[in-house]
C-alpha cells in the first residue's frame, strides 16, 4: 500500500516520522487573526520545514485546502528541498471558506472535484492530492451546507480510498462528524478526528476512539489552547485505555507566532520538545514510534 505524496506515490512503510496535520502556505483572512494566520513566504516555509527534517522527521501531510491558501507550488519545493514526503489535501475547509459553488453544485458533483484533485491532479500540475481534508464544522450544529460538503468527501473517499481528515473545535461535534460520514458508508478507520488535544474529557476523547477513528492531538505547541504536559497526559491515558493504535500527534502550524523566525516552537517541536514530555508520563518507546510512524502510516496508506 501507498501513500500519495507531491512528487508521486510512496511506500507507506517509506514515509518515517509523519507529521499528519501542518499547514506549509496558508491564509485563513476570514478569521478576526487574520494578519497572524497568514504564511505566505515559501523560502521561510523551506527554512521551518528543513527542522522538522533535521531532527529526524520523513513526512508531512499540509491539509490546507484549495480555498484557504493551497500552494502546489511550494509543497513541491519544500519536497525537493528538505527531502521532506509531503502530501497534498483537497476539500473544503469551513463555510467561511467554501467557493460559491458550494451552494450551486450536487453533492455529487462536489464529490467529483475532489475525485479529480486525487486521482488525476490538481489544476495542471499533475500533483495529486493524497488526504482529504480538513473539512470543517463551526460550533453547536453542522450546517447544510456543511453536511453536504461531509457527505461529498465521503464519496470522494470511497472512490478513491483517499482518507479523511476533519476540523472540529473543542465541542462535541466529532460524533456528528462520524455519523454523517457512517451513513455514506465509510469504515471510520479511515477517518482522523483533527483538533482533540485541547480538550480536558478523557472519556470524550476514548468514545471517539471506541468507534474506530484515529484521535489527531494535533494543537502540540499551541499552549495558549492547552498545556502540553496536559495534552501528554491525555495520550497516556489513551494509551492505557487500550488506544495506542489511533493517536495522531501534529502542531497544526497555522500561525506566525509558531514558526522559529516569530520566536515559536517550529514543526520540530512534537519531536524535540512533546516526545520528552510523552517518556516522562510513562509512554514507551514502542509506542511512541507507533504514533509518530506506524498510525499515521496506516491512515495514509491507500490502494487508488
Amino acid at each position: 500500500m501507498h501513500a500519495m505524496t507531491v512528487l508521486g506515490p510512496v511506500d507507506a512503510a517509506d514515509l518515517g516520522i509523519i507529521l499528519p496535520h501542518e499547514h506549509i502556505l496558508i491564509d485563513l483572512r476570514h478569521h478576526a487573526f487574520a494578519v497572524e494566520a497568514i504564511l505566505d513566504d515559501p523560502d521561510l516555509a523551506v527554512e521551518e520545514l528543513q527542522c522538522f527534517r533535521t531532527a529526524g522527521g520523513g513526512s508531512v501531510v499540509d491539509v490546507t485546502n484549495r480555498y484557504m491558501g493551497r500552494s502546489i507550488e511550494t509543497q513541491v519545493r519544500v519536497a525537493h528541498e528538505t527531502g521532506l514526503h509531503v502530501i497534498a489535501s483537497t476539500g473544503y475547509y469551513t463555510e467561511l471558506y467554501y467557493p460559491p459553488h458550494i451552494y450551486q453544485w450536487s453533492t455529487n458533483k462536489l464529490a467529483d472535484e475532489m475525485i479529480g484533485e486525487l486521482r488525476l491532479g490538481i489544476g495542471d500540475t499533475g500533483v495529486r492530492a493524497g488526504i482529504i481534508g480538513e473539512i470543517g464544522t463551526m460550533r453547536d450544529a453542522i450546517s447544510p451546507a456543511g453536511e453536504r460538503v461531509f457527505r461529498a468527501a465521503a464519496r470522494a473517499h470511497l472512490q478513491t480510498g483517499a482518507p479523511v481528515s476533519t476540523h472540529v473545535l473543542q465541542d462535541e461535534l466529532a460524533h456528528d462528524q462520524m455519523d454523517l460520514l457512517q451513513e455514506e458508508g465509510v469504515d471510520l478507520r479511515t477517518v482522523i478526528i483533527g483538533h482533540q488535544g485541547d480538550h480536558r474529557n478523557i472519556d470524550y476523547l476514548a468514545s471517539i476512539a471506541e468507534r474506530g477513528a484515529f484521535v489527531q492531538i494535533d494543537h502540540v505547541g499551541m499552549e495558549f489552547y492547552q498545556r502540553d504536559s496536559a495534552r501528554a497526559s491525555l495520550v497516556a491515558q489513551l494509551v492505557a485505555l487500550g488506544y495506542v493504535d489511533q493517536i495522531l500527534l501534529s502542531h497544526d502550524v497555522c500561525f506566525k507566532r509558531l514558526l522559529h523566525w516569530w520566536g515559536g516552537k517550529g514543526y520540530d517541536h512534537v519531536l524535540t520538545g512533546f516526545v520528552p514530555m510523552l517518556r516522562d508520563a510513562g509512554v514507551a518507546e514502542a509506542d511512541i514510534n507507533r504514533i509518530l510512524v506506524e498510525n499515521p502510516a496506516r491512515a495514509l496508506a491507500r490502494f487508488s
